[in-house]
């Protein structure tokens, strides 16, 4: 089973989640992954629109990802990203990540309201029973804001991320379908 035949867009109080397209990748984008604020504990860093276009025309086609961007209701404006891959219906999983790029946006709850809106589409459309991620544990708002969402540690795996040089635990959290 594939994943072009689900819903290209969500909505939630405040948030749009829209597939991602190519000509979504824009300066704005590159900037958020350019940024040492934003990309802080990212792995992925320093991108051109190029190299944006072609990420997304990779997730695009895997037929293992969904890849939204986070787009702000009132205007439109492309705030972030968030994404489940890989999305396992096997297994009935899927990894999330997600990316506040816009740093006016940080704070408000943005991040909580993408996250909730995904998992429950993965929950209640995709019928998955668990969405899980790693985040690095020095990200101790990430951290803060999974377990808000309802996501449990369950591993820490021990010096597993290199971060610029330097070795860091990885805390393995996961959200289940019924608790």
């Amino acid at each position: 089973m594939g994943l072009e035949n689900y819903k290209t867009s969500i909505e939630s109080d405040r948030l749009i989640l829209r597939i991602l397209e190519e000509n979504d990748a824009s300066e704005e984008y590159a900037f958020w992954l350019n940024d040492p604020i934003v990309n802080k504990y990212l792995e992925t860093r320093k991108a051109t629109i190029e190299e944006l276009k072609k990420y997304i025309k990779e997730r695009l086609e895997s037929g293992k990802c969904l890849f939204f961007g986070i787009f702000w209701k009132a205007d439109g404006e492309h705030i972030g990203n968030i994404k489940l891959e890989p999305v396992d219906f096997e297994q009935k999983k899927a990894t999330l990540g997600i990316l506040i790029g816009n740093t006016a946006y940080w704070g408000k709850g943005v991040g909580a309201e993408a996250v909730n809106a995904l998992t429950d589409y993965a929950f209640n459309s995709l019928n998955l029973n668990e969405v899980n991620l790693g985040v690095i544990s020095e990200n101790k708002p990430a951290v803060g804001l999974y377990k808000k969402c309802g996501f449990e540690e369950y591993d820490i795996k021990k010096q597993s991320l290199d971060h610029e040089g330097i070795l860091y635990d990885s805390v393995q959290m996961r959200k289940r379908k019924n608790g």
